[in-house]
This record gives C-alpha cells, structure tokens and sequence, in this order.
C-alpha cells in the first residue's frame, strides 16, 4: 500500500513539477517513472508527501532486509548444528565401524583356529580307531600264537607222560617185545611234537633216537631204561617250566596290551563323545555371533552411509538457502539504491526536502 501510495504521489506530484531533462541509460522504473512525470510537472506542488512516502518505502525495505539477515543467522546457526550432528554421527559410525570389524575378524580367525581343531580333532579320532583296530588285531594274533604255542608244549608233556608209562610198565623181554609197536608208535608221536618246539632250544634228537632203539632191541637194559625214563622227566620238568614261563610272558604282554587299548578307547572317547562335540558347539556359537555382529555391521555401514547423505543435503541445501538469501538481499539493496537515486534525481530537478 505504502508503494503505491509513493507511486501515486510522485504521479501526481511530478505530473505538474518539471523536474530532470536527462537521466542515463540504465534507470530504475522508479527513476523512470519521475523521469516520466518530471517532464510535464507543475512546480507549485508540495513534494512533502512524496519525501515521506519515499522514506517509509526505503525504511520498508531495510526493515526485510534486516529480517531476512536475522532470519538467516538464525537457519545459520540451525545449519551448523544439523552439520555438527551428522559429523558427529559420522565420526560415531566410523569408529562403531572399524570396532566392528575388529570383533568380526577377531571372532573369524577363532573360528579358522576352531575348525582347524576340530579338522585335527577329527584325524586323531581316525588315526586312534585305526591303532585300536591294529592293536585289536595284534592282541588276538597274540592270543592265537600263544595258545597254539601252549598247545604244542601241552600235547608234547601229554606225549612224554604216554612214553614215561610205557618205558615204566617195559620189565622184560616179554614186555619189551608187547611194547615194541607202542614204543614205535610213541617215538614218532615224541618226534613230531619235539620238533614243533625246536624253536624253544629243546634237543630231542637223542631221545627219540634212544626210544627207538629201546623199541627195536630183543632185550632189555634196565640201566639204560632208567636213563631215558629219567630224561624224559627232566625233559618234562623243562617243558612245563617253559609252558609255564610262556603263559607269564603272555599274561604279563596280554595285560600291557589292555592297558593301551584301554588308553586307546578312553583317548577315542573322549575326542568322539567330548572334543569334536565341544569343538562344532563353539563353531556354532562363534558362527551365531560373526553373524549377529555382521548385521550390526551392514546396520552401522547403513546408517553411515544415510548419515554422510543427510550432511550432504544439508550442506546442498544450506547452499541454495544461501544463494536465495544473497539474492534477495541483493534485491532490497537494489530498491534501496533506486529509491536513493530517485531523491538524487528530485534533488537535480530543483526539488528537495521541506
């Protein structure tokens, strides 16, 4: 209102003053318009009004813009905390971020050391079994070695006592002579069954030789009976002893050979029923929380990236503000101007203030 109402004043009031004959190239409307109304202008008019009404405007005009700078100052100081927050998002995000990736590298080179023992775990349990089934194996060789080998000294006491009975029972030739096929008989049986334990260092050679000359004697030498009676006890006592020698040794090898297939078993057991359980629980466990920290970490990565946005609008934003903001200012700076030229062209038509 206070525009137009200088406008129809200066209308009025120069449309009967002669004020200004030439102004430059480059005017403002308002100089255009005094211009204009200066060349049929009566100069009995009181410009009183016209002053006021010019004064109002440009005091009109310093009043927006001293709002729109205060206004701007105010965003300003809004723009730099929204900056300030965002970077200190960003700066939080950042160091969230690369906590966070230590914890997941951390929490995978435990799972690498934790598959790597349970792929360890898992090859002793294999490499156990297979020694337990060889250990299985030598025991029951062991056991068939040894009672083949008891047998053997079992059947050939068993034969040394038929032949001890039958030399006992030899008092004549009579006898001698119903006892040669026995005798015969008994001496192969003495033979095939010493041999068997040749290996033991038993020399029966000379017994079995003397046997078989007992039995193809027509007499008998009851001295030379004795002997070999007597031998064949001695021979028997040795047996026994090395029987009894060889199922000691047995007995005490059998034992050590339980106590580490014993050992085998528990070491089997505790890897397949404790370790290589504990071992894929900690795996799961580790896998839960790498998978858990990795959602936090694509979470934070998110909200970094939706925080380096927000600081990009805003500053985007708080460009735009400020090229609007100049140019307005740079508009009301304008009307100043113009209304200031405006006085000056009144000024230089003989026309000032009262």
């Amino acid at each position: 209102m206070k525009t137009f109402i200088a406008l129809s004043l200066l209308y009025l009031t120069l449309a009967n003053q002669g004020i200004l004959s030439t102004i430059g190239d480059q005017i403002h409307p308002y100089q255009q318009v005094i211009v204009a109304l200066s060349e049929v202008a009566s100069k009995d008019f009181n410009f009183q009004q016209l002053f006021v009404a010019l004064d109002e405007l440009a005091e009109s005009f310093k009043t927006r813009k001293n709002e729109e700078n205060a206004f701007y100052e105010q965003e300003y100081q809004q723009y730099q905390a929204d900056v300030q927050y965002y970077q200190n998002q960003i700066t939080d995000f950042k160091n969230k971020i690369a906590q966070l990736e230590v914890d997941v590298k951390d929490l995978s080179d435990e799972r690498v050391r934790l598959q790597q023992m349970l792929t360890e775990a898992k090859q002793d349990l294999y490499d156990a079994t297979k020694l337990l089934n060889a250990k299985e194996a030598q025991i029951n060789s062991d056991k068939s070695t040894f009672d083949r080998q008891f047998n053997e000294y079992a059947d050939t006491i068993a034969v040394l006592d038929q032949a001890i009975a039958l030399l006992n029972e030899v008092k004549d030739e009579t006898s001698l002579l119903q006892k040669a096929d026995n005798l015969k008989e008994i001496s192969s049986k003495m033979h095939t069954h010493l041999k068997q334990l040749s290996s033991k260092r038993v020399f029966y050679q000379p017994l079995v030789k003397a046997l078989t000359q007992i039995a193809q004697n027509n007499y008998v030498d009851q001295e030379n009976l004795n002997k070999v009676i007597n031998y064949m006890n001695q021979l028997r006592q040795s047996l026994i002893e090395g029987q009894t020698s060889l199922q000691n040794q047995y007995e005490a090898q059998s034992n050590l050979q339980k106590d580490i297939l014993s050992e085998i078993q528990a070491k089997i057991t505790g890897i397949r029923d404790v370790l290589i359980p504990m071992l894929q629980s900690e795996i799961e466990t580790k896998d839960g929380e790498i998978k858990a920290l990795n959602a936090i970490l694509n979470d934070a990565r998110l909200n970094l990236s939706e925080a380096e946005d927000n600081l990009n609008a805003t500053q985007n934003r708080w460009i735009e503000r400020t090229a609007s903001h100049n140019s307005l200012i740079q508009q009301y700076d304008n009307e100043l101007l113009a209304i200031k030229d405006a006085e000056n062209a009144l000024k230089k038509g003989g026309i000032f203030r009262q």
